[in-house]
């Protein structure tokens, strides 16, 4: 048996190393392992995934849990948005899919559906580090709320018969003071907030609720919203990311497990497939409708053009009390996983695929516009810094000592609000939204200074800038990626190797020291 168990994880690993090579999420080769297993006759006749399966679904739902802040819930306009397009897509859904199944299993399908992978959309957003943008934010707000209907449609067809027993809930708030105490007490201990973290989310959330007659998905969630507000929840999310991961390997393996290819199967999953395209599209609009631009509804509808993990848990709830048969589960299980790779693909070019299409979408956006979409101006500033990390902050913070008008932008709201407490002028801004820069007033400034991460994105900027009518200096702290003649020929004047002056720096003070100590003999 247990060489079984290894030959699985080492399929496992093949397969996810090849999908991250591709740029693809992992559970896919996880999933494709599965299936592959199966064909050789290697798959899970002892029901051994079972149980880690449950354990790591518990976890994910736990670590969720630790995320719901009351803080999202204040949002008129995103949950305005949620719920527009998850009724709006359940109905079109609901009469394009022809599935012969009771009516309710089948909104619950067509709700399903309408949630995003909360996997690919994080993933992309960080690869691109593009988390902390505007765009970025809202994406992950609409994905909290997405996970918020993906339990209560687990909770409402899954909870079993509720007896009296469930009364003993109500001592849990009695005993919560005292579980927070002792994790306050033990936070210094990375071992000891494991060993809390799962005994919290396994022991008083799944494995008490199922005794009382509910289910250990509901358990796990209650325990993470419980210590949601606790200053350790964080570290306990942390903590148990890695085994977390661990064990849903075996729920997406017994997943592939359970496929059945078929060519009916496959023309169904194409129809599904098609409605990801209408999904995009009427998040667009309804994001424009609240008055965000056609740039930051793009991104946050190709962000979220795909089918959500959660939709496999649910479906694989419902295939094993015998809800729904083995065609239907395969068919949105072979949709999601394909929908997966779509997405992935489309994030990765989100950007290119957008400066095509900008003219034709800036049409259909509102007179006006959200207060954190508003065109930018550089007022009386004369110098302009894009990026204010550690290297445009120390720029802005010598200029300013200098007396000089400076004015700095950055798409990491976080880093904006830092810099503002401490009296800077800094703006919240993406420099990669070519709507940016064709909407920016330059105003007096005559230097443009771009402190930005990525040689691509400095290049980018340097063309849009010029493209757009700046014809005062363009500076660029550079970091030793690209060829700086690339650069001069976008429009660049002035380009410093960030590395290499630092390197002439370090010498210069020791020779100085050196004049010194040869001055002082």
């Amino acid at each position: 048996m247990m060489e079984i168990i290894l030959f699985w994880m080492t399929g496992a690993l093949i397969s996810g190393f090849l999908c991250r090579l591709l740029s693809l999420p992992i559970s896919i080769g996880f999933i494709a392992t599965g299936y592959f297993f199966v064909k050789v006759d290697l798959h899970d006749k002892s029901d051994i995934l079972e149980i880690p399966s449950e354990l790591g679904i518990a976890l994910l739902l736990f670590s969720l849990g630790l995320k719901l802040k009351p803080s999202y819930f204040l949002n008129k306009d995103i949950i305005g948005v949620f719920v527009l397009h998850s009724l709006v897509l359940c109905l079109i859904y609901y009469i394009l899919w022809d599935q012969q199944i009771e009516a309710k299993l089948k909104i619950g399908l067509c709700l399903a559906l309408t949630i995003s992978s909360t996997l690919v959309a994080a993933q992309s957003l960080e690869t691109r580090k593009e988390l902390n943008t505007f765009h970025g934010r809202l994406t992950i707000l609409i994905l909290v709320f997405q996970d918020v209907l993906a339990l209560l449609l687990l909770l409402f067809f899954s909870i079993s018969e509720v007896n009296h027993k469930t009364l003993y809930l109500f001592l849990i708030p009695v005993f919560l003071p005292f579980m927070k105490l002792v994790l306050t007490k033990i936070s210094g201990s990375d071992e000891l907030v494991l060993i809390a973290a799962l005994v919290i989310a396994l022991l008083l959330g799944m494995t008490v609720f199922k005794t009382l007659g509910l289910t250990g998905e509901l358990g796990a969630l209650v325990m993470g919203v419980l210590f949601s507000g606790h200053k350790t929840a964080e570290k306990l999310s942390n903590k148990i990311w890695s085994l977390r991961e661990v064990l849903l390997l075996g729920f997406f393996i017994s997943l592939g497990m359970k496929i059945n290819f078929d060519p009916v199967i496959i023309k169904s999953c194409l129809l599904l497939l098609g409605l990801l395209f209408i999904k995009a599209i009427i998040l667009f609009f309804l994001l424009l409708v609240f008055k965000l631009r056609a740039y930051t509804s793009f991104l946050i509808a190709v962000s979220l053009s795909t089918f959500s993990e959660f939709t496999l848990i649910i479906v694989t709830t419902w295939h094993d009390v015998g809800w729904i048969n083995e065609d239907t589960f395969s068919l949105i299980v072979i949709a999601v996983c394909l929908s997966f790779i779509i997405g992935a693909i489309l994030n990765k070019f989100a950007h290119q695929i957008f400066i095509p299409l900008e003219e034709f979408l800036k049409k259909f956006e509102r007179k006006t516009y959200h207060p954190d979409e508003e065109p930018h101006t550089c007022g009386e500033a004369t110098i302009m810094i894009l990026g204010m990390g550690r290297v445009g902050a120390a720029i802005f913070e010598n200029l300013s000592n200098k007396k000089f008008k400076i004015v700095g932008f950055d798409a990491d709201m976080d880093l904006v609000i830092q810099h503002r407490k401490i009296g800077k002028r800094v703006t919240f801004a993406d420099a990669e939204d070519p709507s940016f820069w064709s909407q920016l007033r330059f105003g007096k400034l005559e230097a443009i200074i771009l402190a930005l991460p990525e040689f691509s994105g400095q290049n980018w900027c340097t063309l849009q800038a010029r493209k757009n009518g700046f014809s005062g200096k363009i500076i660029i702290p550079a970091r030793s990626q690209g060829d700086p003649s690339v650069l001069k020929a976008s429009g660049a004047d002035n380009i410093y190797d960030t590395y290499q002056s630092a390197g002439l720096g370090i010498t210069e003070m020791l020779a100085n020291d050196k004049k010194v100590d040869t001055a002082d003999q």
